[in-house]
């Protein structure tokens, strides 16, 4: 008896083994490496920033000190301007010189130029016994930290006002020129609003009836408070 062959039956063809990635597993690893690298680089700019800020905390006290050793022995601080500050070496290696005498500038940490001028009627009409060391471009985020810190380093005053754009000067030398010590002391205590004596420079605080820096009053919105980016500091002292 015959059997009808069998047939055979076709071998089905097997799937290759999927290799690589899908689209979707692509784009979730692009995103997870796109909030890694922003995370990083927030980080980053907090860091930079905390050592910049150090650094002009660092150079403050010695700014001064040298400022007030050269000038001890004369009764005022005629003829004090930035360019003679630069001269007699008040601005050390936390800030970077640049240009040629008697035009040179001192550039902060941050990039911007600090400038140095005489409160001319200080105490009494032409007295030249105050002066004013101005830091511009200091971000918000940082001014607290910096203001604190002068108080703590022995700074006898302080201005600080809003900047309209990174290190266009607030505490301009016109509103320097009209500081006085007594408008630096009309100030009143508590967080009260505050008293704007210098014309161009809003004298946000200065010092207190106790002769004590009121530091918390700078979180007012015309200093450290503000919404601005970045503001001017003084750093006010006197005979």
């Amino acid at each position: 008896m015959l059997y009808p062959p069998r047939l055979k039956k076709k071998a089905r063809p097997q799937r290759k083994a999927q290799s690589g990635f899908t689209i979707v597993e692509l784009s979730v690893a692009v995103a997870i490496a796109g909030v890694m690298l922003i995370s990083a680089i927030a980080l980053v700019q907090v860091v930079l920033r905390q050592w910049r800020a150090n650094d002009v905390v660092s150079g403050i006290p010695r700014v001064l000190a040298q400022i007030d050793k050269i000038y001890a022995r004369a009764n005022d601080y005629g003829g004090l301007v930035t360019d003679a500050a630069i001269g007699i070496g008040a601005f050390d290696g936390s800030f970077d010189i640049t240009g040629a005498a008697p035009n040179r500038v001192a550039n902060n940490r941050f990039g911007f130029a600090t400038a140095v001028d005489v409160a001319t009627i200080f105490t009494g009409p032409a007295s030249n016994t105050g002066y004013v060391v101005t830091l511009t471009g200091i971000p918000t985020a940082s001014c607290a930290d910096i203001v604190s810190s002068a108080a703590a380093a022995g700074v006898r005053g302080l201005l600080v006002q809003p900047e309209a754009a990174a290190g266009t000067r607030a505490i301009t030398a016109a509103g320097i020129a009209t500081l006085t010590r007594a408008g630096m002391q009309a100030v009143v205590p508590g967080g009260a609003a505050p008293v704007a004596a210098t014309g161009g420079a809003a004298v946000v605080r200065g010092h207190l009836a106790n002769e004590a820096l009121d530091i918390v009053a700078l979180t007012s919105t015309r200093a450290c408070g503000t919404n601005n980016n970045t503001v001017s500091i003084g750093l006010v002292n006197w005979k």
